[in-house]
């Protein structure tokens, strides 16, 4: 598509990104920003938030910008109420903030487990569910989740993120089906691993890597598809697109395919440090 055609689609439209200050966020502000969407940012810290806005305003953009902790379901309830006091509903809200753990369930704790599944899809839920009333009020409106290539393939370690993202795929797609004709739409994005401050947490960096996390997805064409997907409104977007063949086979073959995938699995838990879960269980 033109770039002029992109431009005119997304200027003016006003965007709430989260986990915005950083990663894949951060490059969807940028680009949305080029192209003359009014745009803001949710970020877990207000160091984090601040240093973006400054950045962009270096470059020439304003960004409004909300701090709030995802894991916190009052803190999310809370951002929604400070962007509707501050700046109205956006026009498209993209659910990007996310992290993971690299571990073993019985290695988890019960606060790791709560966090994930908050951050990656409790919070996304109730966002939505917060501006929703104001799209459906308006017939328009869109919104833009971040899964993973996770959220369709069964991948552990790191179960609870991967439980989290399969459960955010069907979720949207539960609501797109309620919001067919509402004129609002959902969009999905399932990208493989993308190198960003994603992997900073301790639990990736102290491992050695899986031979598969050796090939990852330019944050570039991330941002891409992402764009594209909203303007052409495409349910599931995979990155790259031939994750898309891996996922159908994965699950539509999953009796010819278990055996195979169960050993690329088994590997990953092999590279483990201190698999006995007991051995590193915190209470």
């Amino acid at each position: 598509m033109r770039r002029s055609s992109v431009q005119k689609f997304f200027a003016g439209k006003t965007v709430l990104i989260t986990g915005g200050s950083s990663g894949i966020g951060k490059a969807l502000a940028l680009k949305l920003a080029q192209l003359d969407a009014e745009v803001a940012i949710a970020g877990k810290t207000r160091e984090a938030v601040d240093s973006t806005v400054h950045e962009f305003k270096r470059a020439g953009f304003t960004l409004e910008s909300f701090v709030g902790d995802l894991a916190s379901e009052e803190a999310t309830l809370q951002l929604v109420d400070d962007v509707l006091a501050q700046s109205g509903p956006p026009d498209i809200l993209i659910n990007n903030a996310g992290f993971a753990t690299y571990r073993i369930f019985a290695q988890m704790t019960p606060v790791e487990i709560s966090d994930l599944l908050a951050v990656n899809l409790l919070a996304p839920i109730q966002l939505t569910r917060g501006f929703l009333p104001h799209f459906l009020a308006r017939g328009r409106g869109a919104v833009v989740n971040m899964s993973s290539i996770a959220g369709r393939i069964p991948l552990t370690p790191n179960m609870i993120y991967t439980t989290a993202k399969h459960g955010l795929v069907a979720w949207s797609q539960c609501l797109r089906f309620e919001l067919a004709r509402s004129g609002v739409q959902v969009n999905v994005i399932c990208p493989g691993r993308v190198v960003t401050p994603f992997f900073d947490h301790e639990t990736f960096r102290e491992r050695e890597q899986p031979r598969e996390a050796r090939h990852t997805v330019p944050l570039s064409l991330v941002v891409e598809r992402t764009i594209d997907a909203i303007i052409r409104n495409r349910f599931i977007t995979y990155i790259p697109r031939s994750f898309g063949l891996l996922a159908w086979t994965t699950n539509a073959l999953s009796f010819a395919m278990q055996p195979a995938f169960a050993r690329v699995v088994r590997k990953r838990l092999d590279l483990m440090e201190g698999t006995d879960p007991n051995a590193t269980i915190r209470q």
